[in-house]
């Protein structure tokens, strides 16, 4: 027999063990998985919280409890599962921001990793490999003596892409390269990216949004000026290095990114087969062809010709903003109210699409959409999609979504809060 000691909470546990290596390891990671909590971010009237909750399926909390206030305000948190760690992102209007990482230690409270400073404002985000990852569009690249690259007309290029790689396994070191967009899909214009999804071979895939150079008199933040094939579809692979490898192309939808200002939100998941849906919700004016998805068969190298799915006829000519993938085929799409899209248009009704059976149900349940003042970052968490929404004359909760059913219910409220920024799950550190 073998004994083992396990440190939980300042108490040695002793257990007997009678069983096989493997199965020694299992016990183990599913002793790991139990000790697990939700992480929530909050705004209140001055500040910004987050929050520790164990459950978010029923019940309340105050936004008083157990909560740590932040020194700034207007966090973006993403999170990871291994590691698992929360990281908030930060852009200060053109000046540094400090980022943030919190994991979940053994004795189950949370705990900030550290803090990192990032210089440039970011318009895309997600995890690849070891790293937090950001990119933004629109940056004056320049050669290695930092003089700024000049187009064909003597003014500066604008076809720079900028990321940061936060490093969230080797203490939080930051890297940042800028690489050059023009001529990338061969139409000579430029591209900005939207969303990273790591395919779990040494590549990302984000979608790109090519157009000619912004108006340098334009307003707003976007990056992209006239898109002059709004027609076209094109999604680029990159390496750890950010070298190119392919270019994934189409006629048969639009580009796929959700945009809201100046950011460009991700129309690319991946389904738990590895197969990747590559959605557009069809938000340039100009273009003649409906909401919809392609795909992109595990390991291959252009899009599968024999799928094409028609979103736009299931919604009654709705057009969407913003996916994320649940679980199996499951995907939660964001809706737009009116069925013109527009740069600053309300997006509060939601439905679920299975990408396998090209179904579509509109969510049941949920506050109605001109009542909704706010939704939160969601978490796919077993089998189920939990959603913040703030709804007029309540208290923001987390409403639980069964993908199946397309049914939600009202679960954990937080009393206090004027919002639910994020939540996610995180579990605790086998080497704490």
């Amino acid at each position: 027999m073998n004994i083992k000691k396990l440190l939980l909470g300042g108490f040695i546990l002793s257990t007997v063990f009678s069983f096989t290596a493997c199965e020694e390891d299992n016990s183990l990671e599913n002793k790991k998985k139990s000790m697990g909590a939700f992480f929530l971010s909050l705004s209140g009237e001055t500040a910004e919280y987050i929050l520790q909750a164990e459950n978010l399926e029923t019940g309340s909390l105050s936004i008083a409890d157990n909560n740590k206030t932040l020194e700034m305000s207007g966090y973006t948190w993403i999170f990871n599962d291994d590691p698992s760690v929360a990281v908030g992102l930060i852009y200060q209007q053109g000046d540094p921001g400090i980022g943030l990482t919190y994991h979940l230690a053994v004795d189950s409270t949370l705990k900030e990793l550290g803090q990192f400073q990032i210089s440039s404002r970011f318009t895309s985000y997600g995890f690849f490999d070891k790293y937090a990852l950001t990119s933004v569009g629109g940056i004056t690249p320049a050669n290695a003596n930092g003089t700024a690259l000049l187009d064909a007309n003597g003014n500066e290029r604008t076809d720079g892409v900028t990321f940061n790689f936060i490093n969230i396994k080797e203490e939080l070191s930051l890297r940042e390269k800028t690489i050059t967009t023009l001529n990338i899909t061969g139409n000579g214009d430029q591209a900005t990216f939207s969303g990273i999804v790591d395919m779990g071979n040494g590549e990302f895939l984000t979608g790109l949004v090519v157009s000619q150079p912004k108006d340098p008199n334009a307003g707003g933040g976007a990056s992209s000026g006239t898109v002059r094939y709004p027609d076209s579809v094109w999604v680029a692979a990159y390496d750890v290095n950010l070298n190119l490898k392919r270019i994934y192309r189409d006629n048969r939808i639009s580009y796929s990114s959700g945009r809201y200002r100046s950011q460009y939100y991700s129309q690319i998941g991946k389904a738990d087969d590895g197969s990747v849906y590559v959605f557009s919700g069809s938000y340039e004016n100009a273009t003649t062809l409906p909401c919809g998805a392609l795909r992109i068969n595990k390991g291959a190298t252009a899009f599968d010709n024999a799928y094409y799915f028609n979103i736009e006829e299931k919604t009654g000519g709705y057009h969407f903003r913003k996916v994320w993938h649940i679980t199996g085929n499951y995907f939660l799409l964001e809706i737009y109210n009116d069925m013109a899209v527009s740069a600053t248009g309300a997006a509060s009704q939601y439905g679920i699409v299975n990408m396998g059976a090209k179904t579509f149900e509109w969510v049941k349940n949920l506050p109605d959409k001109s009542a909704i003042l706010s939704t939160g970052l969601p978490m796919a968490y077993e089998g189920k999609m939990y959603f913040p929404v703030k709804a007029e004359g309540i208290d923001p909760a987390i409403y639980v979504i069964d993908p199946v059913t397309a049914t939600a219910v009202k679960g954990l409220t937080v009393f206090g809060a004027t919002k639910i920024n994020a939540v996610g799950r995180l579990t605790a550190q086998a080497n704490e």
